[in-house]
């Protein structure tokens, strides 16, 4: 690096001053077309194509980024901050869709990299095809549509046969109208939201040809009047389903069955009051399950086997968290001990809600079912009203006496008596208890004599492990 940089002689140390520091000198702009590119690179898009005004040198840099985000949003606000007020005699909307229109179609022949489009207004279908074929021709590989609200477009045919395309994501709050030839050859996420599918072939036929997704999103989408909708992706390995509880309460998707073969599938988040029957099928490979059954006062019949369905599905998984709902309906099912599946590779489970005393019977059940069970968490630690019920021992020592839980985490721990009742149980009955780490709350960390009490109580109870560590943070 040092032999790069020569001091000038003196014979041009005059010359070089005045190249230097010389009125008039653009450096930057000598620079090479590569180098600006990537200064402009950091930019916004309004901010690139802003560069054009500089000089000639800079008129057309622009016409060639690979990263565009045309946002309606960030345009609006970036005019009304703009010091020029000339044009604001122009619909907003319409200058922002001209602007859309000068961005895509005057880009160069380089690739388009990733490209974000946010509308929030009126646009013809024909003019939003014009855009996105513009992407597909210039290779897109990252598309994510942000489309107005109940607005009908036929997406153009050319999207859904892109070769280049890895990443999609598409927010349209109407029906999807989808071409019967589709093959998405190297698409690996795919996102929809707020989608409805109204048809079972063609939406069969647009979960059938993605060969190598690894990552789906299906967030508040619909699933008028369909019957049976089978997603088969043996290279799946990201699962998101977050069902829109208004879509499932009308009668007509009440029969909608929704059959998941993913064998390959290492993470799931799933969240759905189940009015739609989503069977999760041959999950053999599943690491990390987060599972949210929206709970109802009153659940349809057939809630409850599906409640029983979802868990059997997920019965390989290694780490799962439990939302409070999802609890609520487990309670809900008949000869629950019956019925609730054995977690045979389980070593980690979070309860992802204020444990109160009428959720013991099925921790214990779930501390039965799962012999790995390494690590257990309570991750918003004990209900602030719940006063411990002494019927609660009856359950508790149905518990195996060589409970296997290695870790246990408490948040939001005060020290109160149901969470000492649990704790002391704990301490007992767990023989491979190695640590246990109480989060404290406000009350706790403000009561220092309380504190030292807690801490008294607790070194007082005895252990089925004489090797636990208590941590009190």
């Amino acid at each position: 690096m040092d032999d790069a940089v020569l001091l000038p002689s003196s014979k041009h140390q005059k010359l070089s001053g005045e190249q230097i520091f010389g009125e008039g000198i653009d450096i930057i702009s000598s620079l090479s077309d590569n180098v600006l590119h990537h200064i402009i690179s950091f930019l916004s898009t309004e901010d690139s194509i802003r560069t054009s005004i500089l000089s000639r040198r800079w008129q057309y840099l622009w016409t060639s980024i690979s990263d565009i985000n045309l946002d309606v949003n960030s345009y609006l606000s970036g005019r009304r901050n703009d010091t020029d007020k000339k044009n604001d005699q122009c619909p907003m909307g319409q200058t922002f869709l001209d602007f859309v229109d000068r961005v895509l179609h005057l880009h160069d022949a380089s690739d388009i990299k990733r490209l974000h489009l946010n509308i929030d207004g009126p646009v013809s279908s024909s003019r939003l095809s014009s855009w996105i074929s513009a992407a597909v021709r210039h290779n897109v590989q990252e598309l994510d549509l942000n489309l107005p609200g109940r607005t009908q477009f036929l997406l153009p045919c050319c999207l859904f046969t892109c070769e280049s395309l890895l990443v999609f994501r598409l927010f349209m709050d109407y029906f999807l109208k989808a071409p019967s030839f589709i093959y998405f050859s190297s698409l690996k996420t795919l996102a929809f939201h707020s989608l409805t599918f109204s048809d079972d072939e063609s939406t069969q036929n647009l979960f059938s040809n993605c060969p190598v997704l690894e990552e789906l999103t299906l967030t508040y989408c619909g699933w008028k009047k369909m019957k049976t909708l089978t997603i088969s992706i043996p290279t799946l390995k990201r699962l998101t389903i977050d069902d829109d509880p208004m879509w499932s309460d009308a009668a007509d998707v009440l029969s909608c069955v929704v059959k998941i073969y993913t064998p390959n599938l290492i993470d799931l988040k799933f969240t759905s009051n189940l009015k739609i029957h989503f069977h999760l099928c041959e999950l053999s490979s599943i690491v990390n399950a987060y599972i949210n059954i929206l709970y109802e006062d009153m659940l349809e019949p057939d809630v409850y086997p599906r409640v029983i369905g979802v868990l059997r599905g997920i019965c390989n998984v290694k780490r799962l968290t439990v939302s409070e709902d999802t609890v609520l309906s487990i309670l809900d099912v008949e000869n629950i001990v019956e019925c609730l599946p054995t977690f045979h590779n389980m070593t980690d489970l979070e309860l992802n809600a204020e444990c109160r005393s009428s959720f013991t019977e099925i921790l214990i059940n779930l501390l039965e079912k799962s012999p790995q069970l390494e690590f257990l968490d309570f991750a918003w630690g004990f209900h602030p009203d719940d006063i411990h019920d002494h019927n609660v021992d009856l359950m508790l020592e149905r518990a195996p006496s060589c409970c296997s839980v290695k870790e246990f985490s408490l948040s939001c721990f005060e020290g109160k008596p149901t969470e000492m009742h649990f704790l002391k149980f704990l301490l007992k009955n767990a023989t491979l208890l190695e640590g246990m780490t109480l989060y404290c709350g406000p009350v706790l960390s403000e009561d220092s004599e309380k504190e030292v009490e807690v801490k008294n109580q607790l070194r007082a109870f005895p252990r089925g492990s004489e090797s636990c560590v208590i941590e009190l943070l």
